[in-house]
């Protein structure tokens, strides 16, 4: 499975500024900026696990009742 693409940070003040978030603010984009890249790397990271040969488990199946 191929890496995917980087988030740039003009694509991702553009996505901010679509959600409504101040983009005014240059030191907090930065932040969520590097929080939303780390947030990306750890999801590749969790892509990358092969989990095909395991049984799914019922850990956390809502109460019924």
């Amino acid at each position: 499975m191929a890496d995917p693409p980087e988030l740039t940070k003009e694509a991702f003040l553009l996505m901010a500024a679509q959600l409504g978030l101040d983009t005014s603010d240059e030191a907090h984009m930065e932040e969520i900026y590097f929080q939303a890249q780390n947030i990306m790397a750890t999801v590749a990271e969790l892509r990358k696990i092969d989990v095909g040969e395991t049984e799914p488990s019922n850990t956390f199946s809502p109460l019924r009742g």
